[in-house]
């Protein structure tokens, strides 16, 4: 049998005439409807027999087709039974190729026939059909199917669908009985509609394996743009945060080149961050840096944090002190793939610690060197100073008390007046001084500055004063002793002149004058007296030296409580004398309605002056003097000299004016 005799068979279909050429001679000839009319292949695949005879099998094959011909009229007339499988098959394979062929989302592989996509489709069956096992047995359905698959998978649906119907065709045209698996395996309209479903199962999994691929690489696709996006608002906040920071970060790989560096870093070494990014570390921080830096490279590379100090050439040329800490870089394996750097320009706050040193040095050589006791404590009352003398007072080193609270180092002050002022200064802020038996010494006596500390906690400073009050208890003796002495001594002479000025060549207003001078004199040596000598009340100076002429109440007094020394105390006592007596015997308060206002004022400026003003007023017209007596010439002459300072007489219709001027630090003591 040969492919045109096949092919010019008078039957319906190719098919049905090559079935038609199993049946024996005159049965299909001689059948009396029209082959257009006749029934479709369906109807011979059943008889294997015939099909098994036209392929030369053995004479009883042949004498059973023949035992079954009364069937043919039946299955050639009767359509709606024989025909309704082919249809279903048909049906199958045209919904099918609909589907694949209206699908919207193919895969890319199925978009389209390409030339390469032809020739596949070509290629792959034939090579199929000329198989060893397919040329000896003839070529089964199934033959063809892994020709589909690698369409399918490697060319695309189309190519695929375009070789699964060449392979039908090839497997009908290549032998008259074709079926699923070879020869006498099942019907040929069944092996058909199996190959065709089977096909179609290929091409919609590799359809669905195709979209899925792509579908899978579009996720992956948008997954890294979203990572990618991610990454780049990450490294832009990255940037954000490092840049406003006042240490240089940079991250380097493990081949020693830079990945990263923040604004602080690019500044430092004076180059861009892109210039710098993937420079090998040396080339920016410089050998000997390198060669500093290499021991703690060695170890982050190992996977161990690492810190260190060193000095690295600047922006400028200048050698700053920078502190550098190494961190590892680790990646999702685990391993080491570069490392974190936080250095810190360390060069300003070195300086400042090195001064704070010299200062401590030279704080605690002062301390060391004065007599006094001192020490300070932090505001958790822990010792923090502890100079040489506090060492000989309390008999213990500096060492052994530095560190410890107050109350651990000294039990037994707590509760002391001691202790009882340093609790009140620290919690009102307000310094104090005072003077105390010792808690350690009782028969000593100290006297305590505590003081607030700038920052918080207790300055304090204490000497022993009880060789001090010794002498002023002495000298405090000796005043008294000198002071009745000298009272005495006035005594004398007061009785002296008063005996001495009785007689009757000598004027009454001259004792008197006298007398009241050397009252004067010795109020002004009492008020001294009474402040031990060292200085008078500018007040209580004025008091008593007017007392005497005060009885109506005619003096109106203003002015600032100063302090003078003893001498300046003296001669201004002795000139409001005589401008007392002066008034009392010439000026207002010789008239009933006369009064004197004394009132005395400070200047401020960096030389304060002082400034008295002596002005009587109601009294009757005065003139100046004809001649200068005494009260005049101590007025002008020596209080002038005594205080440094001018003294104006000014005689006023009004009464007299004076006025005495001085720098306050002549009258002041030192």
């Amino acid at each position: 049998m040969t492919r045109g005799a096949v092919m010019g068979d008078s039957c319906g279909t190719p098919s049905a005439r090559l079935r038609c050429r199993a049946l024996p001679e005159g049965r299909c000839a001689g059948r009396t409807r029209p082959p257009t009319h006749g029934a479709g292949p369906s109807c011979l695949v059943q008889n294997r027999r015939a099909a098994a005879e036209c392929d030369g099998r053995s004479s009883a094959a042949s004498s059973d087709a023949g035992s079954r011909l009364p069937d043919l009229p039946r299955l050639i007339w009767g359509p709606s039974r024989c025909l309704r499988g082919p249809r279903r098959h048909l049906h199958v394979m045209r919904s099918l190729t609909r589907d694949l062929a209206s699908s919207s989302d193919r895969p890319p592989q199925a978009q389209g026939l390409t030339l390469l996509g032809y020739a596949a489709a070509v290629v792959l069956p034939v090579l199929t059909l000329l198989l060893p096992f397919a040329a000896e047995a003839g070529p089964a359905f199934a033959a063809f199917l892994p020709a589909v698959a690698v369409l399918a998978a490697l060319v695309g649906t189309t190519s695929a669908l375009l070789g699964a119907a060449l392979s039908a065709v090839l497997a009908v045209a290549w032998h008259p009985a074709p079926a699923l698996f070879g020869p006498g395996s099942g019907p040929l309209w069944t092996g058909l509609a199996v190959h065709a479903a089977a096909c179609a199962v290929l091409v919609l999994a590799a359809r669905h394996a195709g979209r899925a691929a792509a579908q899978e690489a579009e996720l992956r696709t948008r997954i890294e743009a979203e990572a990618a996006t991610v990454r780049g608002a990450a490294d832009r906040r990255l940037e954000v945060v490092t840049d406003a920071l006042p240490v240089f970060i940079s991250e380097v790989g493990r081949d020693l080149r830079y990945r990263f560096v923040n604004r602080a870093y690019e500044e430092a070494f004076g180059r861009r961050r892109d210039d710098i990014k993937g420079r090998f570390l040396p080339e920016v921080i410089g050998p000997e840096a390198f060669a500093d830096a290499q021991p703690h490279i060695e170890a982050v590379l190992a996977g161990r944090s690492t810190s260190y100090e060193s000095q690295v050439p600047h922006a400028g040329g200048e050698l700053h002190d920078f502190r550098a800490h190494y961190v590892p870089h680790l990646d999702r394996d685990g391993q080491v793939a570069g490392f974190f750097a936080l250095v810190q320009d360390i060069t300003e706050s070195r300086r400042q610690a090195d001064l704070l040193v010299q200062r401590e040095r030279h704080l605690r050589a002062v301390l060391d060197s004065v007599s006094d006791c001192f020490y300070a404590v932090d505001r958790n009352w822990r010792i923090t100073v502890f100079n040489r003398a506090a060492e000989r007072y309390f008999g213990r080193r500096r060492d052994e008390v530095l560190g410890l609270v107050i109350w651990e180092a000294f039990p037994a002050h707590v509760g002391s007046i001691f202790d009882q002022n340093q609790q009140r200064v620290m919690a009102t802020g307000v310094p104090v001084t005072f003077e105390a038996p010792s808690v350690s010494f009782p028969d000593r006596v100290i006297e305590m500055r505590v003081a607030p500390k700038e920052g918080s906690g207790l300055a304090v400073a204490f000497s022993d004063i009880t060789c001090r009050k010794a002498e002023e208890r002495q000298r405090e003796l000796l005043i008294h002793e000198l002071n009745h002495r000298v009272k005495n001594t006035l005594a004398v002479v007061q009785s002296i002149a008063s005996q001495s000025l009785r007689g009757p060549d000598v004027p009454a207003n001259a004792r008197a004058a006298f007398e009241g001078r050397l009252l004067a004199l010795a109020g002004a040596h009492d008020l001294l007296t009474r402040e031990s000598w060292e200085a008078a009340r500018l007040q209580s100076l004025v008091e008593t030296a007017l007392d005497p002429f005060d009885r109506l109440g005619r003096f109106d007094l203003s002015g600032p409580d100063l302090r003078l020394r003893p001498q300046a105390a003296v001669n201004l006592t002795l000139a409001l004398h005589e401008l007392a007596t002066n008034a009392t015997k010439y000026g207002s308060l010789a008239s009933p309605a006369g009064r004197v206002s004394l009132g005395w004022t400070v200047s401020a400026g960096s030389e304060p002056l002082f400034r008295l003003s002596w002005e009587e007023r109601g009294g009757t017209a005065v003139a100046p003097p004809a001649r200068t007596g005494f009260g005049s010439r101590l007025i002008q002459r020596g209080l002038s000299a005594e205080l440094g300072g001018p003294v104006l007489l000014d005689f006023r219709a009004g009464g007299l004016v004076c006025t005495i001027e001085a720098p306050l630090a002549n009258l002041q003591p030192a």
